[in-house]
C-alpha cells in the first residue's frame, strides 16, 4: 500500500464529509496527521486545480474539477444498445458506413458499425484496437485530452505539431473532425463526439469512398449525426 496516496484520499474524503470548507488544522486533527503533511497535500491539490482557498479565509474546498475524475456510468453493452439505432439510421440516411468508436488510452476501437447495401463500401473491423493518430476519430479523442496530445506529439517535428494542434483546435471549435484521405487513400471520414454529463463518452463516424463522399456529403453527414444525437432517435 502506498501511504502517501492513502493520506491524499483520506484528506479529500475528510473535506467532502465535513462541509467542504475546512482548515488545515482541522484536517490534521481529524485525521491525526502532521499539519505540515496536510498542508503539502492540500497545496498540491490547489496547484492542480482540484482544490482552492476561500477568499479572506484559511478554509479550503475541493473544486468542480473533481467531477472530471468520475467516469461515465455507461458500460460498453449499454452504449451499444443505446446508440445502435442512431448508427443504423445514419447509414440509412447517408448510404455510407457508420460506426461507434470508444477510446482506449492512446488507442481506439470500433464497437458498432452499420454497412450500406452498396457494392462499394468501406471495410471496417469491429473489436480491433487502432492507433488514434492520423484520423478524424483520433482527432476527436486527442482534442479532448491535452495530456494524450502532448504524449503523441513527442515524435513529430514542429511543423507537424503546429498542423495537428490546429486540427485539434478546430475539433473543439466546430464540434467535429474531418479526414480527407489521411487515414487511407480514397477514403474520407467525419467524426462527431458523444458526451455524457459534459464528458466525452465516444464518437460516431462516417466513412465513404472519396469519389462519392466529398465535402458536401461529409457536411451533410455531420449535420445528420448532430441532429440524431440531439434528438436521440429510438
Amino acid at each position: 500500500m502506498i501511504q502517501s496516496l492513502e493520506k491524499l484520499f483520506l484528506i479529500m474524503d475528510y473535506m467532502v464529509q465535513n462541509g467542504n470548507r475546512v482548515r488545515i488544522q482541522d484536517i490534521a486533527s481529524g485525521l491525526d496527521m502532521k499539519k505540515s503533511t496536510v498542508h503539502n497535500f492540500v497545496k498540491t491539490l490547489v496547484h492542480m486545480g482540484y482544490a482552492d482557498q476561500e477568499e479572506l479565509s484559511t478554509r479550503y474546498y475541493l473544486t468542480g474539477k473533481m467531477h472530471h475524475l468520475i467516469p461515465t456510468e455507461y458500460s460498453t453493452a449499454t452504449l451499444k444498445t443505446d446508440y445502435r439505432p442512431i448508427v443504423e439510421k445514419i447509414t440509412e440516411l447517408t448510404g455510407e458506413t457508420a460506426y461507434l468508436t470508444i477510446q482506449l488510452g492512446s488507442y481506439m476501437r470500433h464497437e458498432l458499425k452499420s454497412d450500406p447495401k452498396r457494392s462499394v463500401r468501406i471495410s471496417l473491423e469491429v473489436g480491433k484496437e487502432m492507433d488514434v493518430m492520423n484520423s478524424a476519430l483520433g482527432n476527436v479523442f486527442m482534442a479532448h485530452s491535452p495530456s494524450l496530445t502532448k504524449q503523441l506529439m513527442v515524435n513529430l517535428i514542429e511543423p507537424e505539431q503546429i498542423k495537428l494542434q490546429k486540427q485539434l483546435d478546430n475539433v473543439i471549435e466546430k464540434g467535429y473532425a474531418e479526414d480527407y484521405e489521411r487515414l487511407e487513400k480514397e477514403m474520407n471520414c467525419v467524426a462527431v463526439p458523444i458526451y455524457s454529463n459534459n464528458k466525452l463518452l465516444a464518437a460516431i463516424g462516417i466513412s465513404g469512398p472519396s469519389y462519392r463522399f466529398g465535402t458536401k456529403e461529409m457536411q451533410q453527414g455531420i449535420q445528420i449525426i448532430q441532429s440524431l444525437l440531439k434528438n436521440k432517435v429510438s
